[in-house]
């Protein structure tokens, strides 16, 4: 099975207003982000943009292999790569929040363990 390395998809909430939600994927070892990270961002960033009061939410996950003190810095340095990015497209830090998951340890196959998650708050 090949897993994408990005994923960007619309959530529709109670008031019916579509939310952006992102899901970028990474190498293992690694926190660089990959080619297309700004064009999956975009739409994160746009909506943060266009609705006061509203924040990009950022968690990062790890795969369940090796050391876990060091795969949870991992996930962190992920979630750090990502807000930088956001940043870079012109969010404020005030607009994005990291927030680490109760599980860093992600789910799934081991390629889809190792993600950020971005949504809108």
């Amino acid at each position: 099975i090949e897993t994408p390395l990005a994923t960007l998809y619309f959530e529709v909430g109670k008031s019916d207003i579509e939310t952006p939600l992102a899901t970028l994927y990474f190498e293992v070892g690694k926190s660089e982000l990959q080619a297309d990270a700004g064009t999956l961002l975009a739409p994160i960033v746009a909506y943060v943009q266009a609705n006061a009061g509203s924040l990009a939410i950022v968690s990062g996950f790890h795969d369940p292999t090796g050391n876990q003190a060091a795969n949870a810095e991992l996930a962190k340095q992920r979630a750090f790569a990502v807000k930088a990015a956001l940043v870079a497209a012109g969010l404020t830090e005030a607009q994005i929040e990291l927030q680490k998951p109760a599980v860093t340890e992600g789910g799934g196959s081991l390629e889809e363990a190792r993600r950020v998650e971005v949504s809108v708050r």
